[in-house]
């Protein structure tokens, strides 16, 4: 087996048509679909032998929120390209099954999204054969948001940013993130 292409993954590759698709059909965000590739998710390469055209690659995990993910997708230079996000089936999440369909060839992506939305995975991916993996150099998308602060407390942020020696706006992001799982983990605790 070669060097596996998703150690260079970077980020992931997005348009109108795919993420509105996936909500539309299965309610699934692509923040949802991201996410699972951040926690430990499992994941199979599909060979030349079981894809016709382009390596697919089928991912089962958990968002934060618990919610039980399969994802389709491919590599697009060093990008995650989604092609299909839905909760798993039950086969699915007893993450076994024996591989015995080639995944076909699609004309359009529009076509393997329609297939993917509803194939059973564990006919195509043999989920027992799946290792855990990290995706180290992966980064999720980014999203623009305007905050007003006080000016007091921005300073107070620039303060304790500065004695860590990292930017404020990072400091600000872990503060976040520290607090979000905080309440996570209430919420799992009731």
């Amino acid at each position: 087996m070669g060097k596996n292409p998703l150690v260079d993954c970077v980020g992931f590759e997005w348009d109108e048509w795919n993420s509105g698709k996936i909500w539309e059909r299965h309610r699934v965000t692509p923040e949802d679909a991201e996410e699972i590739f951040f926690g430990d998710p499992f994941v199979l390469k599909s060979d030349a032998a079981h894809s016709a055209s382009k390596a697919r690659y089928g991912v089962l995990g958990q968002t934060a929120k618990g919610r039980r993910l399969f994802v389709a997708f491919t590599v697009r230079g060093k990008l995650i390209r989604v092609i299909s996000a839905r909760d798993m089936n039950q086969r699915e999440d007893r993450s076994t099954g024996d591989m015995k369909k080639a995944i076909p060839e699609f004309k359009s992506e529009a076509e393997e999204f329609e297939f993917w939305s509803t194939a059973d995975s564990t006919e195509y991916f043999d989920w027992s054969a799946a290792q855990k993996t990290k995706f180290v150099n992966l980064k999720p998308t980014l999203r623009t948001i305007s905050v007003r602060l006080p000016v007091a407390m921005v300073e107070d942020l620039k303060l304790l940013a500065n004695q860590r020696d990292v930017p404020y706006q990072s400091l600000l992001k872990i503060f976040l993130a520290e607090r979000l799982q905080q309440e996570r983990n209430l919420r799992r605790a009731v």
